[in-house]
């Protein structure tokens, strides 16, 4: 079936969010995979864990004020040094602006210069002599936590270990104890980052050695376990952690992170909710978790849970509107994201945030044949908010006209946008092809695809388009010509190698190469349904029956679709098991009764349309 369509690395502070005793505690959602566990900030400063230190122009807290600023005569010789270290640093010569910085801030003991030392060895890219000015500065203002900030990031670039253990465990030992979890998240986030992932969980290991009755000390640990990758450690200690706090969304989220299985997992995140209903992160990750199961109606109980007690959550209502719209619910969808919009407005959000929301609500009038509604909502999409949304739901405005049989409408949309907007011209005409040959105005489509290629003859989705235009009017030539240069731009293109394959194959017409070209692509993209169902058919072409249903079932359970139906029903039914091919044929006609391949397949075995 053919498819139609020197930066320096240093994580900075991070924390958690509000627990019960005082200390803080959040949990993300989770993914296919399992819960992913997020600890949020808690109001201190944090940036992403490969971010390139910036150290600003702002002063230590601590150090630049009242006494913490040693008071120095500024006598000609060491304003000239600071001056021309200066100008140095304004010319570019980092190197004589470094060492006059740094013999400045030697001399005056103020932090101030050693920070601006710090920034300028970054400049440099020079994350060893950086390191050594950070250390001066934390040393000048011993007190300040952007130094210490700065100071423990660079120790982890310079994979300095064992002095990063010792900083650590003095600032967690002069911490108050109610702030000493929300620490030990920031040192997880913190040595996650470095490059030895054993020795930096050994690290962590001896920094919270003396707290092993503090929940968050398992809960690092855990995290930092599950990172490399060791999950058995990574459950004993989240279950030391639910131990010590057995009411810690948390750690139960951390638990079910670690559990590789996910039924164990929603098992775990389960019985935790029968002893507190009331935990939403574990709610909405334990619905999530079930989505990804394929368990909907299980994960719109949690959600709908979640919407008792707060009824103008976004992500709930989001989450119950896409749920309803899995399980063909159209009129709660609809009433969940129009309630979503409501209460998004309400809250102030951007009016971009909701475009997503009204693209499905678009997407349901359309379903439903409403394209007035469908239209209406297209309009709401404001070019000067978003201008890449207002472009695809002018797309999506074109493709409601065909269905209103608008067709030239359409197409002179789409035109005219071209015009006004060249730098979209691939995607538009893209998407006025589409139109066109879902108009079966195949020529035209052609045309339109054969002129785009002239212009930009390497673009490989022009490219493609146009060999899926030129095999529909039979022109078989110059389809294989298209996509053999596609395959000159991109040797490792599974789409070309499958549409190619899946032609001569359709054709059956030289069948061993079809098979070589499919077997390319399916090494290339293994679990891609469009592919597989190539595979199936190439099989049937050559006589293998037994293994081309096999490929074709693996096929319809990776997309259950008309297309691929057909190809089912027919081996099924050259295999004589008529009556599984009758029943995938009527599931197919439901699905789409007006796909070509279907309706060829059905007139081609003589069976009578159901």
């Amino acid at each position: 079936m053919k498819r139609i369509f020197f930066v320096l690395p240093v994580l900075l502070l991070s924390a958690c969010a509000t627990v019960s005793d005082g200390t803080t505690e959040n949990a993300g959602m989770s993914s296919a995979s399992g819960p992913v566990v997020d600890q949020r900030d808690n109001g201190q400063t944090a940036s992403a864990p490969n971010e390139t230190p910036q150290v600003t122009d702002a002063e230590p807290a601590a150090a630049v004020k009242g006494d913490g600023v040693p008071s120095v005569h500024l006598d000609s010789d060491l304003l000239y040094e600071i001056l021309m270290a200066d100008f140095a640093y304004s010319r570019g010569d980092y190197r004589l602006a470094y060492e006059g910085m740094m013999d400045a801030a030697k001399k005056t003991q103020d932090p101030r210069l050693a920070k601006r030392a710090a920034e300028v060895a970054v400049r440099e890219k020079n994350p060893h002599e950086a390191l050594d000015a950070v250390r001066l500065w934390h040393k000048l203002a011993p007190d300040s936590a952007e130094a210490e900030k700065y100071l423990i990031g660079f120790l982890i670039i310079e994979d300095r270990l064992d002095e990063l253990q010792s900083l650590l465990s003095r600032s967690l030992a002069k911490a108050a104890p109610a702030d000493r979890g929300a620490l030990m998240y920031q040192y997880q986030q913190f040595l996650t980052s470095s490059k030895d992932k054993t020795r930096a969980f050994k690290t962590m290991e001896k920094v919270v050695a003396p707290y092993l009755d503090v929940p968050e000390a398992h809960i690092a640990l855990s995290q930092m376990a599950f990172t490399n990758k060791d999950n058995a450690r990574a459950e004993v200690e989240a279950r030391e952690a639910l131990r010590l706090k057995p009411d810690s969304e948390l750690a139960v989220l951390t638990l079910a992170q670690a559990e590789a299985d996910p039924i164990r997992s929603i098992q775990t995140l389960t019985e935790f909710l029968k002893k507190y209903p009331d935990s939403r992160e574990v709610r909405i990750s334990n619905g999530r978790m079930l989505i990804a199961q394929k368990e909907y109606d299980r994960a719109r109980r949690e959600f709908e849970h979640v919407l008792l007690t707060q009824p103008d959550d976004l992500l709930t209502l989001y989450s119950l509107g896409l749920l309803s719209i899995q399980q063909n619910d159209y009129p709660n969808a609809e009433k969940y994201l129009k309630r979503y919009l409501d209460e998004a407005k309400k809250a102030k959000k951007p009016e971009s945030e909701s475009y997503q929301t009204i693209f499905l609500l678009a997407q349901l009038a359309e379903e439903q044949k409403n394209y007035k509604a469908a239209l209406e909502w297209t309009n709401r999409i404001s070019e000067d908010a978003d201008s890449e949304a207002w472009m695809l739901a002018q797309i999506k405005r074109a493709q409601i006209l065909v269905k209103q049989g608008k067709i030239r409408e359409a197409k002179n949309a789409l035109s005219a946008l071209r015009h006004e907007y060249p730098a979209e011209e691939e995607r538009l005409v893209l998407a006025e092809a589409q139109i066109l040959r879902s108009a079966n105005l195949n020529r035209d489509a052609y045309a339109l695809l054969k002129t785009s290629v002239e212009k930009t003859p390497s673009n490989i989705n022009l490219l493609y388009d146009f060999s899926l235009a030129a095999e529909k009017i039979g022109r078989y030539d110059e389809m294989e010509s298209a996509l053999r240069r596609i395959l000159e731009i991109d040797p490792n293109n599974q789409l070309a190698y499958n549409a190619l394959g899946y032609s001569l194959a359709d054709r059956n017409i030289r069948l061993d190469e079809a098979y070589v070209l499919i077997a390319k692509a399916l090494a290339l993209a293994p679990d891609d349904p469009y592919i597989t169902d190539s595979m199936g058919w190439i099989l049937f072409r050559q006589g293998k029956l037994k293994e081309a249903e096999l490929m074709l079932r693996r096929a319809y359970e990776l997309l259950p679709e008309a297309e691929v139906m057909a190809h089912l029903g027919e081996v099924l039914w050259l295999s004589d098991q008529q009556e599984e091919a009758r029943a995938f044929f009527a599931e197919a006609e439901k699905k789409d009764p007006k796909n070509e391949v279907l309706i060829e397949t059905i007139k081609r075995l003589g069976l009578r349309r159901q």
